[in-house]
């Protein structure tokens, strides 16, 4: 194969990658606020892409504006979640807030396969289909619109957690809640926040690559490859989040290129357990001493 073949696939790689890297950052922002890991972020996203695909189709709505819609939507789905049951949920274990956000995630796929039947739908695209040449290189338009896309977007959490007093905020929750309360700082509010956020980040991302891989109840499968970067980043880890799923996109990606296509979605776990073997926190997580 030749080195433009190679860049092309590892392009691609990357714009798969963007998209398991939002994932992954969605769920580390409310497992670092609330410690919780919600299973139902997939599901979340595939909702609020197919709210905004309903309104653009209803209303002939321009692509921005559905773009926000579907972030009203993650917003909405988040908040409910979290007020009406996640917050009810605070004498549950972790596990049990656990089986709950599956549950929720089961209970969200059902009443979108009633509501938008389990067909794949085209969703509209922000970018064009012909491709970019540069030099023996052919790009397509819209791997690079999901990669910048993304980094803008992580660009504006970067400059929320480090620069906003919201963002700080969030943080001193998630490194020691009590003290956080003691400094005035609403521990619930923060939840709260943290939910929206992350359900935001979510309908995005569902906006973005829904034109690749079709609009349909599956969408919210995502979560499994959000969670592997996650993970492999070192949970709880934001840089680790992006570097994750910018690796796992990538590896995907070049998998079928040197070995047999019939493991080609085995390779992404083979590499999760080589990386904790080496790094049991993941590349950027720390090992917690226990206190005996």
């Amino acid at each position: 194969m030749s080195a433009a073949a190679v860049v092309h696939v590892v392009v691609s790689g990357l714009a798969t990658g963007s998209i398991y890297a939002l994932m992954a950052l969605a769920l580390v922002i409310i497992y670092n606020a609330t410690r919780t890991l919600n299973f139902a972020q997939g599901e979340m996203l595939m909702v609020s892409t197919f709210v905004a695909w309903a309104a653009q189709r209803a209303w002939q709505l321009p692509l921005p504006v559905t773009l926000l819609v579907a972030a009203a939507a993650g917003a909405g789905v988040a908040l409910v979640f979290e007020r009406a049951i996640i917050r009810r949920s605070i004498a549950a274990t972790h596990w049990d807030v656990l089986i709950i956000t599956v549950g929720l995630s089961l209970m969200l796929r059902a009443a979108a396969g009633l509501i938008w039947t389990h067909e794949d739908f085209a969703f509209p695209s922000f970018f064009g289909n012909r491709p970019m040449v540069v030099g023996p290189i052919r790009l397509a338009p819209v791997s690079l619109g999901i990669i910048g896309g993304s980094l803008l977007l992580m660009l504006g959490l970067y400059v929320l957690f480090t620069h906003t007093r919201i963002g700080r905020a969030m943080r001193a929750v998630a490194q020691n809640q009590r003290a956080a309360r003691l400094m005035g700082i609403s521990v619930e509010r923060m939840y709260s926040l943290s939910w929206v956020l992350a359900g935001v980040v979510g309908a995005i991302a569902g906006v973005l690559v829904a034109p690749v891989t079709f609009l349909s109840t599956k969408m919210g499968l995502v979560v499994i490859n959000g969670f592997t970067a996650a993970v492999i980043g070192g949970f709880g880890s934001m840089p680790g989040a992006v570097a994750g799923g910018m690796l796992l996109g990538v590896i995907e990606n070049l998998a079928p290129l040197y070995l047999p296509s019939g493991i080609r979605y085995s390779v992404p776990f083979l590499v999760l357990i080589a990386i904790l073997l080496i790094r049991p926190a993941g590349l950027f997580g720390r090992v917690e001493q226990r206190k005996v």
